[in-house]
């Protein structure tokens, strides 16, 4: 089958939206003349193989079952990227494919849109909110982005996605200035060579707080820009707060749980709209891979959440908005007085040793048949790991970039599993549904859960093969060549 697509960067998220689905994929070949790809695609598990460059391409699709996909999932380490797509009508009856990147792309937003024919979409003229044109731009193709990242930017590859590099002083007048320290620029979640850990910690702290103020302030009042910027806030925090972990001897347990419960808390003001958001897009998935779904009980259940979320959001208070934003800032502003006095790799080895060790503990704890608190508590500790591994993947890019892919996908299927125990948890309070039916649809949720632990369990096995000092010895090992 033919594809005619023209492709463009994204300057601003449009607001008029049709839908959104998750999409994960990785390759398995890649050559001058095609590719092999694996794609999760909300519910939908599919190989796919790709010829030709430019606006005119041959594809071909095949579905595949689960075990087959998660037997073959492993083999795209380090060549995979995830992304939220987003369905955006246009004129003409064409529709744009917004897709929002994540991981080590995030930041980066590109559009797509299909066309009939060579002449439609010559005669295509973009809308305001689309940005520079990007077909046959072999640099932003899913392959090159897997495999490379982000083009270069004067000369050197962006990172972290797009995100911004003002400036973030971590200084006083008294501070790093005083003491001859330029002021660090650069809001890129990871530690550089050209930086003290110390300061670098800071940076990285105050960087995401900044950024995730910025999003708030930026987003206005209400619509499809607000809860993306809700979105992007709450990461932004997740961020900072497991910076703030790996830290945690080095602040002290006062300044710590201190920063921690604020950033907490304010993270908690920004949640009732986001969740409502998760459990309608858990609905969508789940009822997208399965064909046995039954659809009178699926569109009322699907109704009632859609009137929760607007609820929620029609409901929002900017003076709530306002109270989180206060709450990031005064985080943010006693940073420059947090004590830190050790640097190096002493700095950052008793964080990333909990991590690991209280992870480790936790996939042990699992047991045949874990409770719903015990699948959370091993992913908010695969979290920690994942953030912290990637603010140190400099040390050795090829291996620690594979490795946060590894935990990265470990913690998505946790994530997957939890947010279909809250869909759960919601269904039970649906007495408008037929209890015949809620029962076949608690059957469809548990075995999808039964799935994603099996795969979970599966890469858990890799991830904490290790003894917590071996695995500490290692990479001890790769900051050290990399900064002896």
């Amino acid at each position: 089958m033919a594809e005619i697509e023209r492709k463009f960067l994204v300057e601003e998220m449009p607001r008029a939206e049709s839908g959104q689905t998750v999409i994960e994929q990785g390759y398995l070949a890649l050559d001058e003349r095609g590719e092999v790809r694996l794609r999760r695609k909300g519910g939908e598990l599919l190989l796919t193989a790709k010829t030709g460059h430019g606006e005119v391409r041959e594809e071909v699709e095949v579905p595949l079952e689960p075990r087959a996909f998660e037997a073959l999932w492993p083999l795209t380490a380090g060549r995979r990227v995830r992304k939220v797509r987003h369905y955006v009508p246009l004129r003409e009856e064409l529709r744009a494919e917004v897709d929002v990147y994540a991981g080590a792309l995030d930041g980066l937003r590109t559009a797509e849109i299909e066309f009939e024919s060579i002449e439609q979409a010559d005669r295509f003229r973009p809308p305001s909110w689309l940005g520079d044109e990007l077909t046959g731009d072999e640099r932003y193709a899913n392959q090159s982005l897997a495999t490379q990242g982000l083009p270069a930017t004067n000369g050197k590859r962006d990172d972290m996605g797009m995100e911004s590099t003002t400036a973030v002083s971590t200084g006083t007048e008294n501070g790093n200035e005083a003491a001859g320290q330029a002021p660090t620029a650069g809001r890129t979640y990871r530690l550089r060579d050209d930086e003290d850990a110390a300061t670098g910690m800071r940076r990285v702290i105050v960087g995401r707080l900044d950024k995730a103020t910025e999003r708030l302030r930026d987003a206005g009042e209400e619509g499809d820009a607000l809860a993306e910027a809700i979105h992007g806030a709450r990461k932004d925090l997740k961020k900072a707060r497991s910076a703030l972990r790996l830290i945690r001897d080095e602040l002290g347990e006062k300044t710590f749980e201190r920063e921690n419960h604020a950033l907490r808390d304010a993270a908690r003001l920004l949640s009732a709209s986001r969740d409502a958001e998760v459990k309608l897009a858990t609905l969508d998935a789940l009822v997208e891979g399965a064909g046995d779904a039954p659809p009178g009980a699926t569109a009322l259940w699907r109704e009632a959440l859609v009137a929760d979320r607007d609820r929620i959001v029609a409901g929002g208070d900017g003076d709530q908005l306002d109270t989180t934003i206060e709450a990031i800032e005064e985080v943010a502003g006693r940073a420059p007085e947090w004590k830190i006095r050790q640097d190096g790799w002493k700095l950052l080895a008793p964080g990333l040793d909990t991590a690991y060790s209280k992870g480790r503990e936790a996939f042990a704890a699992l047991g045949d048949s874990p409770s719903f608190d015990a699948v959370h508590d091993l992913r908010k500790r695969g979290k920690d790991l994942w953030y912290q591994v990637r603010l140190l993947r400099d040390a050795w890019e090829p291996v620690m970039e594979a490795t946060a892919e590894e935990v990265h996908d470990f913690t998505d299927l946790l994530g997957d599993h939890h947010d279909l125990a809250v869909l759960a948890l919601d269904l039970d309070d649906r007495s408008q549904i037929d209890p015949a039916q809620r029962e076949t649809l608690k059957a469809l949720i548990e075995d999808r859960q039964e799935t994603l632990l099996t795969g979970a369990r599966r890469t858990g096995e890799r991830i904490y093969a290790e003894k917590p000092k071996a695995f500490g010895r290692r990479l001890r090992g790769y900051w050290r060549a990399w900064r002896p």
